[in-house]
């Protein structure tokens, strides 16, 4: 795999230094550029290519939050880089947001952030995007199991393994209970009505949980083993009616 391409946008030069430092102690990445601010970051977009930003959230012409929507399908992966932990949540509403890292970020942190990175990039590099998707059988409300195709390989999954969905664009990640991820072309709401009602929920325009898997509630947030997840407002009362239920 070659260098993963980092674009480091913030306002404060003191940041750019200290993420430049790290990313120069790791072989596997690239920093390509340097932004201060949104509109500057939209420009260098519109004429280079990235896989990911490390982006501040408070800036002052543009927000984080407002370059992505500016961007809209078209951002790269972001890890988030911001001193405010209250907007993580906020975050899960765009696909391409790998991870947050909190300031001030410790190099063990940064190191984990860009593993996780190179994970997603992988995965994406990987899936062959030109495989069609298969037609869906009726849904059966009893059912077992369910096939799922896979760069080009159908495998059979037993719905109990799954653990939850994640809307990827125009694809979803399942996430197995063996810590196992799925790509499959398909939309999440295609993905809803396939499930039985009995064991899925949906709690976000991003999100389907299997019910069985949820650990704990607090707040707009539920836990499937080690992961929290948002509930959307929209999902509120349905989703924690039926999950506490």
């Amino acid at each position: 795999m070659s260098k993963i391409k980092l674009l480091i946008v913030d306002d404060e030069p003191l940041a750019h230094t200290i993420l430049e430092d790290y990313c120069k102690k790791i072989d596997e990445v690239e920093v390509v550029g340097n932004c201060y601010d949104g509109i500057s970051t939209l420009n260098f977009l519109n004429k280079n290519q990235v896989d990911a930003l490390l982006l501040d959230i408070q800036m002052p012409d543009l927000t984080g939050f407002e370059l992505l929507d500016s961007l809209k399908s078209a951002a790269p992966k972001v890890i988030f880089t911001t001193a405010y932990t209250d907007y993580a949540l906020q975050g899960f509403d765009y696909d391409q947001v790998v991870d947050y890292l909190h300031k001030p970020v410790r190099i063990a942190r940064f190191i984990k952030a860009l593993q996780r990175l190179k994970k997603q990039l992988q995965l994406e590099r990987e899936f062959d995007v030109q495989s069609a998707p298969e037609a869906a059988p009726p849904k059966v409300e009893n059912a077992e199991y369910m096939s799922l195709k896979d760069n080009k390989i159908v495998y059979k999954i037993k719905l109990s393994d799954i653990s939850y969905i994640q809307s990827w664009g125009n694809y979803l990640k399942v996430f197995l209970q063996n810590e196992e991820v799925k790509i499959v072309r398909k939309t999440i709401s295609a993905m809803e009505n396939d499930l039985p009602n009995s064991a899925f929920e949906r709690i976000h325009k991003s999100y389907i949980v299997n019910v069985h898997k949820v650990s704990s509630l607090e707040g707009n947030q539920l836990a499937v083993g080690n992961v929290l997840l948002p509930i959307g407002k929209v999902y509120q009362l349905k989703a924690k009616a039926r999950i506490l239920g």
